[in-house]
């Protein structure tokens, strides 16, 4: 009985002590769920963000409140590598007394970017029979940097079969981001051995909606348009100096249907200074001339453009009724040896080149002939109003003069 008595009184110091343990335990408790509760953290922007690689991150944080009041004692911890294709973390740590409250953001460094192909040239010409010999071409990514030796590429071409065909190439990065590119392959005959090319002879160009060219050597510029209409709706090649030289000398064969369009002179709008209706047809049109140009009066500078060669057609002997008792009277067949050959070396030294010489007024004989020769010269242009041949002599190249009264059918019957 004693025993039960000395538990029961145990117990009655026990309890109360538990009680209060309990009490404080709840209290305490109670006051840190309350600031756990009332301590927000708020993730600014989106929570998992997408960044392509190589763009800057700017980290926008992320706003932390204790019963909607501010909170700046905020921590981040974690950084992106932008220019590293991956998965980062970034965690802000916000702290009110003992109370700690987390987030995260995610952010994804990804490339969506796809890779570039460079194949030069667009579309090339084949002459029939021909291998047809790959050009080059070049790839590189923003990521992976040059992916040249990754690049594939497929044909349908019949080098045996007049057509069009197509190179098709392909590549792709390593987040499978895939190009594509084409090049147009134009199967073509070549001209025969024994073929002749029409080369075409202008001197001015001028628009009669806006101006008066009085001069019968005046081209309309919308009869130039209906002529070079024709060539193009007719598959013709308008060659550049350097692929007629080639020809002239059997270095390369050319299409069939071949043309050299030739310009004499440099005046009314040939140039940036004078009207310039001729280059900007031959950059629509994508087609090629060569200006024989007069380099002692007019600036070279003022015939820029890569579908115009520029050739020459002396310094300053452009001088008409000159010499009594020669051909036309031109400057050129009546200066000393000396005076000419000095005159056609400043001019190469103007245009750069000895490709091509054209006589002033379609005017030469043999001493100016063997004087172009000596300066260096590799063809030379006249009149002639025929086709010219490989068996032509290569400094009288003849040319068909294109006039005011020269119609589309007069046209097309020099050229075909």
């Amino acid at each position: 009985m004693k025993k039960n008595k000395l538990k029961l009184k145990k117990w009655v110091f026990i309890v109360p002590i538990i009680i209060v343990i309990l009490l404080i335990g709840f209290v305490l408790y109670a006051n840190v769920h309350g600031l756990s509760t009332n301590l927000k953290i708020k993730i600014n922007g989106k929570s998992t963000i997408k960044l392509e690689v190589g763009n800057e991150y700017k980290d926008k944080g992320v706003n932390a409140t204790y019963k909607g009041k501010s909170i700046k004692n905020i921590r981040t911890k974690g950084s992106v590598d932008n220019k590293k294709i991956g998965t980062y973390k970034i965690k802000y740590i916000a702290k009110y007394k003992k109370v700690i409250k987390r987030a995260v953001r995610t952010v994804k460094v990804v490339d969506t970017t796809p890779p570039e192909i460079n194949i030069g040239a667009e579309s090339v010409n084949l002459f029939v029979g021909n291998d047809y010999t790959e050009i080059g071409f070049s790839a590189n990514d923003n990521y992976d940097g040059d992916l040249t030796s990754k690049v594939t590429s497929t044909n349908n071409i019949d080098k045996n079969t007049i057509g069009t065909y197509e190179v098709n190439y392909e590549v792709s990065d390593s987040s499978g981001n895939k190009s594509t590119a084409k090049r147009i392959v134009n199967v073509i005959n070549t001209l025969p051995s024994n073929g002749k090319v029409a080369v075409l002879n202008y001197h001015f160009f001028y628009d009669p909606n806006e101006e008066i060219c009085g001069d019968g050597n005046c081209e309309d510029v919308n009869e130039f348009r209906r002529q070079l209409d024709y060539l193009r709706d007719n598959n013709f090649k308008t060659l550049t100096m350097e692929e007629f030289r080639n020809w002239m000398y059997g270095v390369i064969e050319i299409p069939e249907k071949s043309v050299l369009i030739t310009v004499d002179d440099g005046a009314k709008g040939t140039g940036l200074h004078n009207g310039n209706k001729l280059i900007p047809i031959l950059e629509e049109y994508k087609m090629h001339a060569t200006l024989f140009l007069i380099t002692g009066w007019w600036d070279i500078g003022n015939y820029q453009s890569p579908y115009l060669d520029i050739e020459s057609h002396t310094n300053d002997m452009h001088t008409e009724r000159y010499c009594e008792g020669v051909t036309r009277g031109a400057k050129m067949l009546c200066l000393n040896r000396d005076e000419v050959l000095n005159d056609l070396k400043k001019s190469i030294e103007i245009t750069g080149s000895k490709t091509a010489f054209c006589f002033p007024f379609y005017a030469y004989d043999d001493n100016s002939i063997s004087i172009v020769k000596e300066a260096g010269f590799e063809l030379a242009f006249i009149g002639g109003g025929r086709k010219a041949s490989r068996s032509d002599d290569k400094y009288r190249i003849p040319r068909y003069q294109i006039r005011q009264t020269t119609d589309i059918n007069t046209f097309i019957n020099y050229v075909s």
